[in-house]
């Protein structure tokens, strides 16, 4: 291998890194009560600690507050979908639902950073005109076209007042808002907790290991070959991840419908 093929090769393995797709999903209570909780693939994976995503992430979460049923029912329900952009309009989407039998238990409220900054929105009574209350309520939906999105989740108080204007979280609301004691379960400033996501671990691409892994091109043209192969093989693992997320968005409008339907018998 020459010199110049192994600093092409560590380029491009550290611009695969810089690239990789990564979210971040914290939380803040400052009801004074109640667990935060975050839900994927109807595993309860975050108490109110920070998560971090290697990937695209679609879940949902809710304050605990004794009555919520492991999918949120009886209480305030919020569903996110992080995902960077690959077509237009393919982006991030988050929204509550009060949908039966979910809820209104607490003040609830999200907001992006890191991107979008701010953007979110609050539900803070039982007739909110924020949240879904029948399947076709798509105007409550808050998107983000941004990579590497992040989101905040707030209880009892305005998500959009921790969003700093650098797109960071601060650890105290700007404007005081929420009359409720400092946060005691996942403060802002937290360390997020790194894992990967089952669902959508090809998201991260990763680069081969092995003496077997990287063909020796004999020819300039030959690692020309080599990059268009891994951007083909990065498109088709995007694709699959996209195709993913599109069929979890789809289902849970199906679940809204149902949701819908029962209350309705």
């Amino acid at each position: 291998m020459t010199l110049s093929l192994f600093i092409r090769i560590v380029v491009l393995f550290f611009t695969v890194l810089v690239s990789a797709e990564q979210h971040t999903i914290s939380f803040v209570n400052r009801c004074g009560y109640g667990t935060p909780a975050l839900v994927l693939d109807g595993k309860n994976i975050s108490t109110g600690q920070s998560y971090t995503s290697n990937g695209p992430f679609s879940g949902i979460a809710y304050l605990q507050t004794g009555p919520c049923l492991a999918n949120g029912e009886n209480c305030a329900l919020l569903e996110m979908t992080l995902i960077n952009p690959t077509v237009a309009g393919g982006g991030s989407s988050t929204d509550i639902s009060l949908i039966a039998p979910h809820k209104y238990n607490v003040e609830t409220s999200f907001a992006y950073y890191g991107g979008c900054n701010g953007q979110g929105t609050t539900c803070s009574s039982a007739n909110c005109n924020t949240a879904f209350f029948n399947p076709n309520d798509n105007q409550v939906q808050v998107a983000c076209q941004a990579n590497n999105v992040n989101l905040v989740i707030t209880f009892c108080s305005n998500a959009s007042d921790f969003v700093t204007s650098s797109g960071s979280l601060a650890s105290s609301p700007s404007s005081g808002s929420g009359s409720g004691p400092e946060p005691t379960s996942a403060s802002a400033s937290g360390t997020p907790t790194s894992s990967n996501i089952s669902s959508s671990s090809s998201a991260s691409v990763a680069f081969p290991t092995g003496s077997s892994a990287i063909a020796t091109p004999t020819s300039s043209s030959g690692s020309k070959s080599c990059s268009t192969k891994k951007r083909s093989k990065r498109g088709a693992l995007e694709a699959n991840v996209a195709d993913d997320i599109t069929s979890k968005r789809r289902g849970m409008k199906q679940h809204r419908r149902r949701r819908a339907l029962s209350s309705d018998h």
